[in-house]
């Protein structure tokens, strides 16, 4: 890994993850301080910064620094822009406790996710994020040959809403099999490391291209079950005003349920919009 003399970078765990100090996000930052957090993040994946009390235009400044901002599409979640507002109520359950990576049923998805915890539960709401570099080179040969060349088929979802027995709403999401589907690689190069990922899209996977859904559905579960392996992922506590920034190429992440129902508010904006590439182009 290169060195950031502009920052400080304490790792979170050795696959995943850094801790980012003695930067100030609200200010305006120097060229060589953007160079060397994007350098962080390509080496970490996901870096964290502490006491961020970021402004509506300070979040999305900063966001702009790594590319152009994304709004949200319309047709999956109307009336949301640059800035998306994430709250989690006793009446609106979260709804992110699966691993996904943002947006991946469009053709460009984001490249990189920026978080700001505005109001963080008082107890649980954890979020998980997991190496997609690492749950690839962890497949044997074979497999890593296997899934070279596969498409995902991914679509937009649709929402379920039930009650359990204890009468508490809970929310599932599944891909729409009435909405456009969008064909991903199941294997993406990445475009700055040259890396392959397991390019993992969670809820919007819809099936294999050009599999049997049976077939489809025995390897997906294999593929799914390496996510679960600890020494892929990073875990972190939220406090108030904590700020995230995350590749969406090479990362999936899941944010836990277990503060239900307590409160928690988080503001995101994406940046950058490419398509992903498989092996061989």
């Amino acid at each position: 890994m290169a060195a950031h003399p502009s920052i400080s970078v304490s790792p979170v765990t050795a696959s995943i993850g850094a801790v980012v100090e003695g930067v100030d996000l609200s200010e305006e930052l120097s060229e060589e301080t953007i160079g060397d957090l994007h350098g962080a993040l390509m080496d970490h994946l996901v870096l964290f910064f502490h006491d961020q009390d970021l402004t509506d235009e300070q979040h999305l400044a900063f966001a702009s620094r790594f590319g152009a901002p994304n709004p949200y599409p319309a047709d999956a979640r109307p009336g949301e822009g640059l800035l998306q507002w994430i709250e989690d109520t006793p009446e609106s359950p979260p709804k992110a406790d699966l691993w996904h990576t943002d947006v991946s049923f469009i053709p460009t998805p984001p490249d990189i996710a920026f978080l700001n915890m505005r109001v963080a539960a008082a107890s649980g709401g954890d979020t998980l994020w997991a190496n997609l570099y690492a749950v690839h080179d962890l497949l044997s040969p074979s497999m890593q040959e296997v899934v070279a060349r596969l498409r995902l088929d991914v679509r937009p979802v649709e929402t379920v809403t039930w009650k359990g027995y204890d009468g508490v709403e809970r929310v599932e999401y599944r891909a729409d099999p009435m909405r456009p589907s969008c064909l991903q690689p199941l294997v993406r190069v990445h475009p700055v490391t040259g890396r392959r990922a397991l390019y993992m899209c969670g809820s919007f996977t819809f099936g294999i291209d050009g599999m049997y859904p049976d077939e489809s559905d025995a390897l997906l579960a294999v593929l799914n079950r390496r996510l679960s392996d600890p020494n892929v992922q990073c875990r972190w506590r939220w406090h108030d005003h904590d700020f995230a920034m995350w590749d969406e190429r090479c990362t999936n992440h899941r944010a836990v349920a277990d503060h239900h129902p307590g409160y928690r508010l988080v503001r995101r904006a994406t940046v950058g919009a490419s398509v992903a590439v498989g092996v061989g182009g």
